[in-house]
């Protein structure tokens, strides 16, 4: 499975969420403390500056820990609000590998980008009933193999002209949803299908932890991979901002009053969890800049979670 990062706060260097915690995002793709599989396939990431309307991008296919461009960008870059994703694929000799398939998604013409931890089984089946409910312009634009990008065309589609808000986010996030089971009813796919998501256009930010029809197997139990006999991590803290402490250890300071920072992740960046919350189940945890600080607003994607 992958790793993904989303921030929303005060400025920060994106070496600070990338490398100088003990468990940032890199040291995750390596060395990950809750999901054990190595993430080699890339990183993507796109950063807003200086309330900049377009953001910075940066894909590659280098392995991250290795990436000395990466580094070097990430010493300098400051950022209010980062969208980045460390890609993991299967291990087999047919997985897609390449840059049209790294994370995030930001199509041209629209302000969301979308990163997505999980996989939807049966995919490939489930082609032809996406491309049915979604409008021609959505299809067209997707250039990728990965399933992750038919769920940002599929979010992009039920958001349509609206701006975005939290309310248009979490009413198209829960259509999104809807979506994607009607086309696994429609080609007969029930297994369990992980769908943790990360979006943002650099002034709202959202992520969503969800499993379709979780705990249903095409396979024996002893062959079912860990990432699927469980929901994948997602976790958040909020707070005045992320930095180290006095004996340097990396943690949200907390705020007096409205937290000026969000940072949700696949696992805690700090090596020490106390302050971070797990996403629940079914939940998309939302938030927006006011005028002082940030409002956070939580979402129940379903009332009927587990398949009759």
């Amino acid at each position: 499975m992958c790793r993904a990062l989303a921030y929303l706060g005060q400025p920060l260097a994106l070496t600070d969420l990338l490398h100088r915690p003990r468990n940032g995002l890199v040291a995750q793709s390596y060395d990950p403390k809750q999901l054990h599989m190595l993430n080699l396939a890339g990183l993507g990431l796109v950063a807003w500056t200086n309330a900049a309307d377009t953001p910075l991008t940066y894909r590659s296919t280098t392995v991250p820990v290795y990436d000395k461009n990466l580094a070097s960008l990430a010493e300098h870059v400051q950022t209010d609000c980062c969208l980045a994703h460390i890609r993991g694929i299967a291990y087999r000799p047919d997985a897609s590998f390449g840059p049209h398939n790294l994370h995030p998604f930001q199509h041209p013409g629209t302000r969301l980008a979308l990163a997505h931890n999980g996989d939807l089984a049966g995919f490939e089946r489930m082609k032809p009933a996406l491309a049915a409910r979604l409008s021609p312009e959505r299809v067209l634009a997707i250039r990728g193999t990965t399933d992750s990008e038919w769920i940002y065309a599929t979010l992009l589609h039920c958001l349509g002209g609206r701006a975005i808000t939290v309310a248009a986010l979490g009413d198209a996030l829960r259509q999104t949803v809807a979506v994607l089971r009607e086309a696994r009813a429609e080609t007969g796919i029930d297994t369990s299908s992980s769908m943790n998501l990360f979006f943002t256009d650099g002034q709202v930010l959202g992520v969503a932890r969800f499993t379709f029809d979780f705990g249903r197997y095409a396979l024996e139990p002893s062959k079912v991979h860990e990432a699927n006999t469980r929901y994948l991590s997602l976790w958040y803290g909020v707070g005045e901002r992320f930095a180290p402490d006095a004996r340097g250890r990396w943690a949200l300071a907390p705020a007096e009053g409205r937290p000026q920072a969000l940072l949700c992740a696949s696992e805690p960046l700090s090596a020490d969890p106390a302050g971070w919350v797990e996403v629940a189940e079914y939940t998309a945890l939302l938030a927006e800049r006011g005028p002082d600080g940030l409002r956070l607003q939580t979402l129940d994607l379903e009332d009927d979670h587990v398949a009759a």
